[in-house]
């Protein structure tokens, strides 16, 4: 039998750190669970948020007045390798949505699996990278999904899809279009690899992220508030490739550049600030509330849009808004 929880605070599971609480919660560690959750909110009338690891989502002040699932790993292996030597990819790797990122990322390591090393130091877990198609420049979830397997709450029925009904594209996925499916698990596509060379690849990649993109651990953020806009104005472009010695690959500029040319990097609104190391990273520097976020939120995409004629739009989820 699950277990039912009353006036739960979000803010603690997620990576802001902020957000009111849930009136009812549950921790769903198996498929069961997960359908005894859905009966339970549908004698009860109520809405629906699972919850993953709690990164690129903002979770409002006020009270969720739902059921908050939050798939946990209690009852799941945190991985397992399937036996099929007819697929030609290589190796293919089962995980539950609810297992974090990093421990995957740990599992193909110990087992010699290459194809997951770009995830190394990306908060979050399996389901909610997914949903979100996350990824940097060197991969995204979209190269590693062989099928994903998820259960249609209307007629709580379970369904597999591979990776060509899923609908990924740039931080997106049918998953994010579409409220009716629950991310269950996933397959993910690897090849053997070397443990040595697959090690320091990882060791390279986080070194890199914490010098250049995280911000204090001591001021939580979501990760990547916007996502990487595509500009159609030619001298900008020329002005980003001469700025950073990059290239803006299909038109695409970081949003954290074009906030930078703004002078918003270090903007503050309440407890809510514009990060000083990176700035397309909003940082939590004092008992932020989400409506500091949302108001800091708001100038970004204003400033941006009048002075440079860009549209930002978010990379994360607002929940109970």
């Amino acid at each position: 039998m699950i277990n039912i929880q009353k006036n739960i605070s979000l803010a603690p599971l997620t990576t802001f750190k902020i957000g009111g609480p849930a009136k009812y919660f549950v921790e769903a560690g198996s498929e069961d669970e997960i359908l005894e959750a859905l009966d339970f909110a549908k004698e009860n009338n109520l809405e629906i948020f699972v919850l993953g690891g709690g990164s690129n989502i903002l979770v409002s002040d006020e009270e969720f007045s739902g059921l908050v699932i939050r798939l946990s790993q209690k009852q799941k292996p945190e991985a397992k390798l399937l036996a099929s030597p007819k697929l030609s990819f290589g190796f293919f790797l089962e995980c539950w949505a609810g297992s974090s990122l990093s421990n995957v990322v740990n599992f193909c390591v110990k087992n010699s699996l290459s194809g997951m090393e770009w995830a190394s130091g990306i908060p979050g877990t399996v389901g909610g990278a997914i949903r979100g198609n996350a990824g940097i420049p060197l991969g995204c979830m979209a190269d590693n999904i062989e099928s994903v397997k998820v259960l249609e709450i209307e007629n709580k029925k379970y369904k597999t899809l591979k990776n060509s009904e899923c609908g990924f594209s740039y931080r997106n996925s049918i998953f994010k279009e579409n409220n009716d499916l629950i991310i269950v698990s996933a397959v993910l596509k690897l090849e053997k690899g070397d443990q040595e060379e697959i090690s320091k690849k990882i060791k390279e990649l986080i070194e890199n992220r914490l010098k250049v993109v995280h911000p204090n651990p001591k001021e939580p953020s979501s990760g990547s508030f916007f996502k990487n806009p595509k500009v159609d104005n030619p001298e900008l472009i020329t002005n980003f490739e001469k700025d950073t010695g990059q290239k803006a690959i299909d038109g695409k500029i970081p949003a954290g550049w074009l906030i930078d040319e703004v002078g918003l990097r270090g903007k503050k609104i309440g407890g809510a600030q514009v990060s000083e190391k990176h700035a397309n990273f909003v940082v939590n520097v004092g008992n932020a509330k989400a409506q500091d976020i949302v108001m800091l939120s708001s100038v970004i995409k204003m400033k941006v849009r009048d002075e440079l004629g860009v549209q930002l739009s978010e990379e994360i989820q607002y929940v109970g808004f």
